[in-house]
């Protein structure tokens, strides 16, 4: 036999095997990198639950929050149609001001409500939101938003809210543009600024509940703890 083509099919063979090795641990380094690094995205994408939920208890009255609404707010929309009609008149005046999404919370799509407060319903929802993100970052807790859930009402969508939920009252505080309800069931993360992720993380609810609270105590605010609703009914004072 021919020497050199022994030696040429030695090298071939071993060549064979030096591939097939690099192939075989080349795929189960992937795995071992693939898989860790699959879980920390689902976990970014897609948050677990973290706790339970608990969040404080507050019970100001619902004569109190009618009492600085109708000191401190408009007068009361009777139905969707005159709220459209008159609403532009005290958006000019200064006395309602328009509610959107920003770097401290969400609002929610809203059925029986309208993204608008008075000004200093307004300042106060814009406070909670910056008391809370400077929690989160003096917690290392990161990036979260909280959701606005309800707004100004009508008289109209007030009584067609009272058909499904029974905690909603015929006389609310929400008609005079100085009453908003923050959720508490759970908060949102954006892993990228497109995509929003709903997060139940008890410790973050609870910075939450703790910010509405302080503000409760400074006397700038009465809340309610709605627990079917799971939301803070807040009226500015």
């Amino acid at each position: 036999m021919n020497t050199k083509k022994v030696k040429k099919k030695k090298k071939l063979n071993y060549t064979k095997i030096f591939i097939t090795t690099f192939i075989v641990l080349l795929i189960l380094s992937l795995i071992l990198f693939i898989k860790p690094v699959s879980k920390s995205l689902g976990n970014f994408f897609n948050p677990e639950s973290v706790g339970t939920v608990r969040v404080d208890k507050y019970k100001d009255l619902n004569q109190e929050h009618l009492r600085f609404a109708k000191n401190h707010g408009i007068k009361p929309f009777k139905s969707d149609k005159a709220y459209r009609q008159g609403k532009d008149a005290l958006i000019e005046s200064g006395k309602l001001v328009k509610v959107a999404n920003n770097k401290y919370y969400i609002v929610n799509k809203l059925g029986h409500s309208h993204p608008y407060l008075t000004p200093k319903a307004k300042k106060l929802l814009d406070e909670i939101g910056k008391r809370f993100y400077k929690k989160l970052i003096e917690k290392g807790k990161g990036r979260y938003y909280f959701r606005v859930s309800s707004l100004l009402r009508t008289q109209e969508s007030q009584k067609n809210l009272g058909k499904s939920n029974s905690n909603a009252a015929q006389n609310s505080a929400h008609l005079y543009g100085t009453t908003f309800d923050i959720a508490y069931k759970n908060v949102i993360r954006k892993p990228l600024p497109w995509i929003r992720r709903s997060v139940e993380d008890a410790n973050v609810i609870k910075l939450l509940s703790e910010t509405i609270g302080e503000l409760r105590k400074e006397g700038q605010c009465l809340v309610v703890t709605e627990y079917r609703e799971k939301c803070f009914h807040i009226t500015v004072k």
